[in-house]
């Protein structure tokens, strides 16, 4: 997550497919900096419904999604937090995830 000092708002993100993309493309990752692979991605809001984060992941192709509130980065959603919300809160956490940060929506 590359966030703007400034504002502490997300700016971008660098994900496994934009390297991969990259070694594809033939550039040298030694070479190239961080602003040319990063994916510009939307924001949501903490007020965003699960539908509407939904539908920006599926049309961006997105697997994590940035919170943003409005003193900067408020949490991150993901493809995993979609699908509990959506099928209900009956799926198991996997282990562990207990001793990472909340996540926040």
């Amino acid at each position: 997550m590359v966030l703007d000092t400034q504002t502490g708002q997300p700016k971008g993100i660098l994900t496994v497919a934009d390297i991969a993309h990259a070694v594809a493309d033939g550039k040298d990752l030694n070479e190239i900096r961080i602003r040319e692979l990063t994916t510009i991605r939307p924001t949501v809001k903490p007020a965003t419904t699960v539908r509407d984060a939904a539908q920006i992941m599926t049309r961006g192709h997105f697997r994590h999604l940035p919170v943003s509130g409005d003193s900067g980065l408020a949490g991150i959603i993901d493809i995993t937090d979609i699908c509990r919300a959506l099928i209900g809160p009956d799926i198991p956490r996997r282990p562990g995830a207990d001793a990472t940060p909340a996540r926040t929506v």
